[in-house]
């Protein structure tokens, strides 16, 4: 048998296609465990890897080439995927399982080809495995532990959906922030890699401990977003037309779920409950990479730890495509950021990121074209007019090809969101002359001024928002007038000020803030920002030693997912989380049960003929589009008015707890509403959810 380190360019090559191998028989045996596990693990990897040996890549650091292949090999399914599904109707099922494998595989040939060609004249196996582990003296215990805390996140979940014990959760709580400060503590007495393997199991614990919450999907927009999913898989063909909405153009959360739900046969909810977090958790590492150049290693952690402590990263399943299109924004990121990486390699992956972020979420694609177009109009002030001399990755080129892929992609080929794009920008100039008027937020966004608090757990929330957003604030400031010493470079900086800009305007222009949501451009921003907590936490605390000064930063970080993983509430004996609770609003809004799917399916197949309107609540109709009914109106007890024809879907909370929910927290009992049953009847029950005609 050939020695792993002694493999030349043809033995290293075949062994990635006896890989891909194994995989396809696993997959066409449908092989329990093994299927999923190969299938993931071969799909997920190779394409991405092959593509960075074509582009002869070989020595770059081991973590970039992990989290590059990834994200390649992301970017190389959903796209090989469009390509597949662009022989309709030569070919009628396009995306189903024996024309993806027999393309995929046909591909992977080629590329792996074609990177045979280009390395095996100075192949050298060490330069692909180049991990390097330096455990003397070191302790190894903090390298192993946080493993420990994903196994946490699952079992704590099974728990509270089964029995309702939160302690398991509680628990990982508390050994998270423990762990947290033992790292910052004993410093350079732990291995370099331990900071990387924390940031990931943390931020993979974090995802699982809401999107393992429950048997369902839950969420507002995901209901949507699987409904599109859906529409792909069921008809094994992606098409625009079958729904024109810009969630369908979305190639996240409709081609890219279908070719993993072929190829791994899992639960279609799973797909996003459980795979998807795995590959979101990624932009943790890639956070970590991109702020280590700048901040070091304690520092880089703690950058990334304000990023997965966010509100929206928690919460991503609720909201699939944002988080996704990030991973590739921070992974874009990363490449343009690189100075290791020649010129052309550099336009190679960036591009195919930036493309990749477009297709994956409009608003990201748009909030991105923004960021490099102001960036580039700074950098080039900067070296037209000042004495600043620094080599420049941006390009007029990248910028006009961002907004021709937008205009293409949505304006164009899909024609559903670039309208949008044009209306939004339109309305947030018009909206210029309300600045600061309270009545043109949402109630969401009216908190942060303080309206509407109520209780202490509130204004706690409120204040370490503030803080955080302070320390940020100061940490940009500082680096905006050291821009000339600092080791960020001219290019980090005024994307740094172009995201302070976005932050401020969220704040300021209440159309930006209503048309995006403040926790989506939040954590969009922090993929540049993040840095600048932990400088501003330094100037606030520079009269303290550098120890105590990094467990101040650290406790204000900890205070930050405490009150976003809804803990304050927790203390206060106030329900909020539906991570720790059974009950409560987001537990009533958010969680799906099995009574209103079964509901929904009986609905869908008895109301196939007349196609009549579903009329529910505000949250109703957010599952009925999740299980296939189009035909839902949840404005239905806000507008109070009575139907003559149609359906009336009553979801568990309306049967169990005989509430109603008109817009987003107004509630009402149902028997307010008494008179729009009148002359109904309920054709089905099953005990937690009702149909009346």
């Amino acid at each position: 048998m050939v020695k792993l380190k002694n493999l030349d360019a043809r033995q290293y090559f075949a062994v990635l296609i006896a890989i891909t191998v194994l995989a396809d028989l696993a997959i066409l045996l449908n092989i329990p465990f093994l299927r999923q596990m190969l299938g993931f693990l071969c799909f997920t990897i190779i394409p991405g890897l092959l593509i960075l040996h074509i582009l002869k890549l070989n020595k770059i650091e081991f973590l970039k080439k992990f989290v590059l292949s990834i994200g390649l090999s992301v970017s190389f399914l959903m796209f090989a995927g469009l390509f597949v599904n662009s022989f309709y109707p030569l070919i009628l099922k396009p995306l189903s399982l024996e024309p993806i494998l027999i393309s995929f595989n046909v591909i992977l040939l080629i590329l792996a080809f074609i990177a045979y060609k280009r390395n095996k004249n100075d192949f050298d196996i060490n330069y692909v495995f180049n991990f390097k582990l330096d455990l003397k003296g070191k302790l190894t215990s903090p390298l192993i532990f946080p493993i420990l805390f994903p196994f946490m996140a699952v079992f704590g979940t099974y728990l509270m959906n089964t029995q309702g014990n939160n302690i398991i959760l509680l628990t990982m709580l508390f050994l998270i922030p423990a762990y947290v400060v033992a790292l910052v503590y004993l410093g350079d007495r732990i291995p370099d890699a331990t900071y990387p393997v924390a940031v990931w199991m943390i931020s993979i614990a974090l995802l699982f401990m809401l999107s393992l919450r429950t048997h369902h999907i839950m969420g507002g927009d995901i209901h949507r977003e699987y409904f599109v999913f859906q529409l792909a898989l069921n008809n094994f063909h992606w098409d625009i037309s079958n729904y024109c909405s810009p969630y369908n153009a979305c190639l996240s959360i409709t081609i890219l779920p279908t070719i993993y739900q072929l190829l791994l046969n899992l639960n279609s909810e799973y797909v996003y409950k459980f795979l998807y977090q795995i590959l979101i958790s990624f932009t943790s590492l890639s956070l970590y990479i991109l702020f280590k150049k700048y901040l070091g290693e304690t520092g880089a952690f703690l950058s990334s730890l304000l990023y997965i402590f966010s509100f929206q990263f928690i919460y991503s399943l609720t909201l699939i495509r944002t988080p996704f299109a990030l991973f590739f924004f921070a992974l874009s990121m990363v490449i343009l950021l690189d100075s290791k990486t020649d010129k052309l390699n550099k336009k190679i992956i960036f591009l195919i990121f930036m493309v990749s972020t477009i297709v994956s979420h409009y608003s990201t694609g748009y909030i991105f074209f923004g960021l490099i177009l102001f960036s580039l109009l700074i950098t080039t002030l900067i070296k037209n007019i000042g004495s600043i001399k620094f080599e420049k990755s941006l390009t007029p080129t990248a910028v006009i090809l961002s907004f021709a892929i937008i205009f293409l992609w949505y304006g164009q080929i899909t024609e559903t969101s670039f309208n949008h794009l044009v209306s939004f920008v339109e309305n947030t100039f018009i909206s210029l002359n309300r600045i600061f008027v309270m009545e043109m937020y949402h109630p969401a966004e009216q908190r942060a001024f303080g309206a509407g608090l109520s209780g202490i757990p509130d204004w706690i929330n409120l204040i370490i928002y503030y803080i955080t957003l302070v320390f940020i604030g100061i940490g940009v400031v500082d680096l905006s007038r050291k821009y000339k010493t600092s080791n960020f470079g001219i290019e980090y900086l005024s994307m740094v000020f172009v995201c302070a800009a976005f932050l401020a305007s969220m704040v300021a222009i209440p159309y930006f803030s209503v048309g995006y949501g403040p926790d989506r451009i939040l954590l969009q921003m922090l993929v540049i920002l993040a840095p600048a907590f932990v400088i501003g936490g330094n100037i606030v605390f520079k009269f303290l030693r550098p120890k105590l000064r990094i467990l101040l930063i650290v406790i204000v970080l900890l205070s930050f997912l405490m009150v976003n993983l809804g803990v304050v509430y927790q203390a206060f004996g106030v329900p909020h989380s539906i991570i720790f609770n059974s009950e409560g609003f987001q537990y009533d809004s958010m969680c799906v049960h099995d009574q209103e799917i079964m509901a929904a399916k009986w609905l869908k197949d008895n109301n196939k003929e007349y196609r009549s309107i579903v009329y529910t609540d505000r949250y109703g109709s957010e599952r009925l589009l999740g299980r296939g009914i189009r035909e839902s109106n949840g404005r239905f007890f806000k507008n109070n008015r009575t139907i003559r024809s149609g359906y009336i879907f009553l979801r568990y909370y309306n049967v169990i707890d005989e509430k109603i929910v008109t817009m987003w927290k107004d509630t009402h009992n149902i028997s307010e509403y008494s008179h729009l049953f009148t002359r109904k009847s309920r054709i089905y029950n099953n005990g937690g959810a009702e149909v009346w005609k």
